[in-house]
Formats: structure tokens, sequence, C-alpha cells
């Protein structure tokens, strides 16, 4: 099983909020807090069609070269639990037309203070804590 949270995405465009899980994907390597999220979760945020303020990007991936759109500082992302949650953080969003996910980078992963544990059974922790988590 992966390593996944649970998440909540704010708009910062329109404020709309949901709550969905999202994959801790330490191969999608990024200098800023950028996240993937799918068009249709794109479309419930307000954020599809793409607002004005969005670049079409080709991206490097596994797969190829696709072209998504890039959206600076569209979202405020925070994991909840049952017991905390982390602190928020403004991320760029990259709209995929083919992932099914909501994907974070390993640079949002660090700034959630996020611990992998056990990538195969889907173990993590916030640092400093000792208590193990799963979705």
């Amino acid at each position: 099983m992966p390593v996944k949270v649970r998440v909540k995405l704010k708009s910062l465009r329109n404020n709309v909020e949901l709550t969905t899980s999202a994959l801790l994907n330490t191969g999608f390597i990024s200098n800023d807090l950028d996240i993937h999220i799918p068009q249709n979760i794109a479309r419930e945020l307000g954020l599809w069609p793409p607002p004005e303020n969005s670049l079409l990007e080709v991206l490097d991936t596994p797969g190829g070269r696709i072209l998504s759109y890039y959206i600076p500082n569209a979202v405020e992302l925070t994991v909840i639990t049952n017991d905390r949650s982390s602190k928020n953080v403004v991320c760029n969003v990259i709209i995929s037309l083919y992932e099914e996910e909501v994907l974070l980078s390993d640079a949002v992963i660090e700034e959630l203070e996020i611990e992998i544990l056990s990538p195969k059974t889907g173990l993590w922790r916030f640092r400093g804590e000792e208590f193990i988590r799963r979705e």
C-alpha cells in the first residue's frame, strides 16, 4: 500500500474546500510547493477551466513528456488526521489530465514535516512524534 494522507484543499480563488486522499510521491521532485490534482478535483475547486493566471507547461514524467496547466499559489493544503492537523501550506497546482489522484511533491512532503516510515505498507508520522500513522 502506498503512503497516503487525508488532505483538506482550499481554493484561494473562491474559498471552496474539499477533503480527499493524497499520495506522497517522493519521485515528484520539485523546488517549489507543487501538487498535482486531477481535472475533476480542479473543477470542484473552481480551477477548471484553468484561470487566467495559469500557464501551459511541458512536464517530464516517467511516462514521457505531457502538457499540464500550472496555477501558482492556487490552494491552501492541510493534512488532517483523527487527532491533529499539519500546518497550512500554500501550494502551486498542476492540473493533470492523466493522474487520478492528488500527488504531493517531495517539497510539500518536507514542508509538512512528514516522515515516510514504510513505503510499502503505507506507514508515516509527523516529524518529532512517536505515533505511527496510516491514512
